[in-house]
Order: C-alpha cells, then structure tokens, then sequence
C-alpha cells in the first residue's frame, strides 16, 4: 500500500463502527478494481469485507442520497447487496459475496448464464420502482464533454455531432424511464451458481431500459450475434426491443464514457 492508502485504511479503521477495535494487521488487505474509488477487500478471521473510498473528485458528479435510496430499492428486490455501513460522502462498508465471482466476457456464450445475467435487469426494469435522478442522455453527453479540457474537445466534436444526429433519430422510438443501474461494467457483476448479484449503485437513475443493455454488450464485446442472443433473453415473456436501438445506444454510450475517462483523467 503507498503512503495515502495506508492513511485512508487508517482514518477508515478510526471511523467506521463495524471497524472499532481492529486495525489494518488484523486483515489481510488487497486492492479491488475500480475508475471512482478506491476498493479495498480486508479479509479477516471473523469478516470479510469491501470498503469503498471514493476518489476526491467523485462526488462532484454523484448524488450519494440518491444512490443509498436506489440501492436499497434494489436490496428489497433481491438483485443488490446492502450496505452494513455508509456515510454522506460515498464511503460504505460491505460484506463480500463469499460465494460469487465477477461476471467474465465468457459467461454470455452460455444459454443458461445469459439468462440469469439479464434476470436482475428485467426484474428492475419491469418493478414499478421509482429510482431517485433521472438521466436525458443528451444533456448527459453535453455535461461529460462540457467536464473536458478545451484541448481535449476537438478531437469529440465529430462524434458529438453525430451523437446528437442519432438521438434526433430514436427519440420517438425509445422506452419510458425505467429504474435502472447504468454502470453494470462486468467488475459490478457478481455470479452465483443460481443468480447474479448488482454492486456499486452510485450512477443508477431512471433511464431507458437500453441503457443498461446497452453497457452489458459494450463491456462484454458481444458481436452483433451476441447482442441478439442477450436481447432476446431479455424480452422472454415481454415486449419486443429492436436491435437497432441497441446498437445506436451502444454508440451514444461508448462516446459517454469516453468523455468520462477523459475528464477523469485530468480531474
């Protein structure tokens, strides 16, 4: 651990509850992926926990109220882990999912694991829950290219034209806001033998239902084939999607996070 780690570990085992009367030798510490936070896992004789500590700039793009009320939205409904301890700044405190694994590009190409990755999102999407923030992706992409760098925003420009083309296009066809998780990168997936588990609750929002989907085939790299597959897993027992807004929010959303590692990485 460098230097402000081990101060953030030690203003951690200082502050936190579930902590009192431990310090950082009585676990064994490892690092956890992660852009917003910094994670931590620290395994113990007698618990095993994740502890998030949110990067400095974090909390100018996050409404943490917004993401404790969603997350235990999705708690209720059987798709997300609660929290044993967080404060109004985004640090919280977790108990791991000993019996899990995150999700792996590989996992799609089985019948039976597509249909447990897409249960957690159909089961959200379809609740009638009403998820705190609601999210319009083109303000959303003006926002993330408004955080760059004005030497940065050239090399954006013709994709965000484009951008704003596209959404012209599909706005009449698009969903309703649903309630939804918009960062299930494959590291916030969790899968069980029977069932799969949704972590870090900080950007849900209501959102089209594409939304979602949309970043499951992004970060997983499913081909056009794939895409399908998972899209038709998804509709079992519902309404249609199309495809084509699939792949045109696909596009929208791989431009978003671009911006968004870019303006990271100067943040």
């Amino acid at each position: 651990m460098n230097g402000e780690h081990e101060a953030d570990l030690d203003w951690a085992f200082e502050s936190l509850p579930e902590l009192a009367g431990s310090n950082p030798a009585d676990f064994e510490i490892s690092r956890l992926p992660g852009y917003t936070n910094h994670n931590f896992r620290l395994r113990g004789a007698r618990a095993d926990w994740v502890l998030r500590l949110p990067r400095a700039a974090t909390n100018r793009f996050i409404d943490r109220a917004a993401e404790a009320h969603n997350q235990s939205l999705a708690h209720d409904l059987g798709i997300a882990p609660q929290a044993a301890w967080r404060n109004s700044g985004g640090v919280t405190l977790t108990a791991t999912l000993g019996g899990s694994r995150g999700l792996r590009s590989a996992d799609f190409e089985s019948a039976h694991k597509l249909a447990l990755i897409v249960e957690p999102f159909r089961r959200l999407h379809r609740s009638g829950l009403r998820f705190e923030g609601g999210f319009d992706l083109r303000r959303t992409l003006w926002q993330h290219y408004e955080l760059l760098e004005p030497t940065q925003r050239p090399g954006f420009e013709p994709r965000m034209e484009q951008a704003h083309r596209t959404l012209s296009l599909i706005e009449h066809e698009d969903l309703a806001p649903a309630p939804s998780h918009r960062d299930p990168v494959l590291g916030n997936l969790l899968l069980e033998t029977d069932r799969l588990w949704l972590i870090d609750w900080e950007y849900s929002a209501m959102a089209s239902p594409y939304w979602d989907l949309a970043i499951l085939c992004n970060e997983a790299g499913l081909d056009l084939r794939r895409s399908r597959r998972l899209l038709q897993a998804y509709c079992a027992g519902g309404p249609p999607m199309k495809e084509s807004l699939l792949f045109d929010y696909r596009g929208l959303l791989k431009l978003l996070n671009d911006c968004w590692m870019a303006a990271l990485a100067i943040s």
